[in-house]
């Protein structure tokens, strides 16, 4: 075997989606195909979840970030996000990515099926249902579970300022338009709040305008409220992260509590896939009608009485960072040179 494949080999054997990485040339430097979802001309403002994925992926494998569509035919990698059954065609590593096995890659009902043409590479999923369902399917996955968004305060250190006693973070779908400014939809009458609780009770849209001082300041609007009461898979992810107290805003009624995962109650399979793969069998969850006026007081005696710390160790998950790391787990802040993180086409 010449030199330079034993070289290639060796590498690839020691970062498996070395692949997915562009070669240098004419001046340009390698760069690493990812796919997420990124902003559009239509969709110019970047959600928090979605865009971080890509910043997370720039800090620890210090390459500029090369967008790769969905349907991409060149090698390629994917992190973060429900948003693995949308992948199709060519060589897809997947790390800490989910799925939706109702869907199919166009979006549609029809449940998931492996697209033709099309190889997953699984270094770790985001729980463990994902993991059972792609099992099942015969994918092989390995047992390495997480969200790679559980490294943010490594990223964007925690600045310790709190404003307000509960933040409530809201779906993108439950917003009036799809961008910074947007309000949560006046039909819902859960997220009112009274005059006299406006200081202390604050509404949280993850839409931030695309660029990495936009996402480290909506990451700031969470990280000083005290509380967090979420129906947003990220909005959750970042709080238990941090160590901020959180729950789940189930929009149905009933006895709020830790609903078990494998119950009878009704949980988003998304949060159901990341606290499997954080080892909980339950989601603490906050039971609320969209069309019931919410008592906050109440949330609040809730979060306190009820949260625990997550105890997830996210060991595995970095270690099945399938390309070569430039940081260290034991690192309390990463040390990243500012360009890696503006350059991202966000």
């Amino acid at each position: 075997m010449p030199l330079s494949a034993a070289k290639r080999f060796l590498s690839r054997e020691k970062n498996p989606a070395s692949g997915a990485v562009t070669r240098p040339r004419l001046g340009r430097p390698r760069s690493l195909r990812f796919t997420w979802v990124w902003t559009t001309d239509t969709h110019y403002d970047a959600n928090l979840g979605d865009a971080l994925s890509a910043v997370v992926v720039a800090a620890m494998s210090r390459l500029p970030i090369l967008r790769a569509p969905f349907s991409a035919k060149k090698e390629r990698l994917a992190a973060v996000g429900t948003i693995g059954h949308a992948l199709h065609f060519g060589k897809v590593h997947l790390w800490g990515t989910g799925f939706d096995m109702q869907r199919d890659r166009t979006g549609g009902l029809v449940g998931y099926q492996i697209p033709d043409d099309t190889e997953l590479v699984v270094h770790a999923v985001r729980g463990r249902r994902t993991a059972a369902a792609l099992r099942a399917k015969g994918i092989v996955v390995p047992e390495a579970y997480g969200d790679p968004v559980w490294f943010l305060p490594k990223i964007f250190p925690d600045p310790n300022v709190k404003k307000w006693d509960l933040g409530v973070i809201v779906h993108i779908s439950e917003l009036e338009a799809p961008n910074a400014n947007a309000l949560v939809k006046a039909a819902i009458a859960r997220y009112q709040i009274p005059p006299h609780l406006a200081e202390r009770v604050h509404i949280i849209n993850t839409y931030t305008p695309a660029t990495i001082d936009g996402l480290r300041s909506k990451t700031e609007e969470i990280l000083a409220c005290r509380r967090i009461l979420s129906t947003s898979l990220h909005g959750l992810v970042i709080a238990e992260t941090y160590g901020i107290p959180c729950a789940w805003f189930a929009t149905y009624g009933g006895e709020s509590g830790s609903l078990a995962i494998d119950g009878s109650q009704p949980i988003d399979h998304r949060m159901k896939d990341f606290y499997s793969g954080a080892d909980r069998d339950t989601v603490l969850s906050y039971l609320q009608p969209l069309d019931h006026h919410t008592d906050w007081e109440n949330v609040i005696r809730f979060l306190d009485e009820n949260w625990e710390p997550l105890s997830y160790d996210s060991t595995g998950l970095f270690d099945a960072f399938p390309l070569r790391k430039h940081v260290d787990l034991s690192e309390a802040e990463w040390e990243i040179p500012p360009a890696i993180l503006s350059q991202i086409p966000l």
